[in-house]
């Protein structure tokens, strides 16, 4: 009976600890995929990148496997944990999403608002845009036939902390139907 207890036992934490999935799991899904000897993934065609709830798409995906890095040469589009849609011209990602490099961004977050900027950083739950701005999607008029938010604000670097819902901006510019009204060295 004991050693009957015993494999019972053994058997129900064997399967417990074969279906749970690695946290660093990352799962791949592409048209084409070559890996050459350098331990480097080159995914092309409808490129989806999955880890958890975060999804990165983009046409063509490079991982380089020993330095930890995703490299999106084309755009692309990445969801993360809180539903905020990071768009960008090109990037770099690290493999666990952490960290992140991307060029020409555009970032609509989930209550609505959005960031644009030249560059941006990305580094854990911080945004770090420079020439950004920042404006409230749901404040847009039609003039003619060009949609535009009412106001904006125009920054030379913005901070947008995603866990305590903070942006900081420095050297901005409010604008009032894209016409500069005020100056702020410093809007917190």
């Amino acid at each position: 009976m004991m050693k009957t207890n015993l494999f019972v036992i053994s058997l129900l934490i064997s399967i417990i600890l074969t279906t749970n999935q690695s946290a660093n799991e990352l799962l791949i899904y592409a048209d084409s995929i070559d890996y050459d000897s350098k331990k480097t993934l080159v995914a092309k065609g409808n490129v989806k990148l999955i880890s958890g709830n975060e999804i990165l798409t983009s046409n063509l995906v490079i991982i380089k496997e020993d330095e930890d890095i995703i490299l999106l040469p084309n755009e692309f589009q990445y969801k993360d944990n809180e539903k905020n849609y990071y768009y960008g011209s090109s990037g770099e990602f690290s493999t666990n999403f952490e960290n992140a490099k991307i060029k020409n961004l555009k970032l609509l977050l989930n209550d609505g608002t959005r960031l644009v900027g030249k560059e941006a950083y990305k580094t854990g739950k911080i945004d770090l845009i420079n020439k950004g701005v920042y404006s409230p999607c749901k404040s847009k008029i039609k003039i003619n036939n060009f949609i535009c938010p009412i106001w904006q604000i125009d920054g030379e670097k913005i901070l947008h902390d995603r866990e305590n819902l903070f942006i900081h901006q420095k050297h901005s510019k409010l604008r009032l139907f894209n016409i500069p009204v005020f100056y702020f060295p410093y809007i917190v």
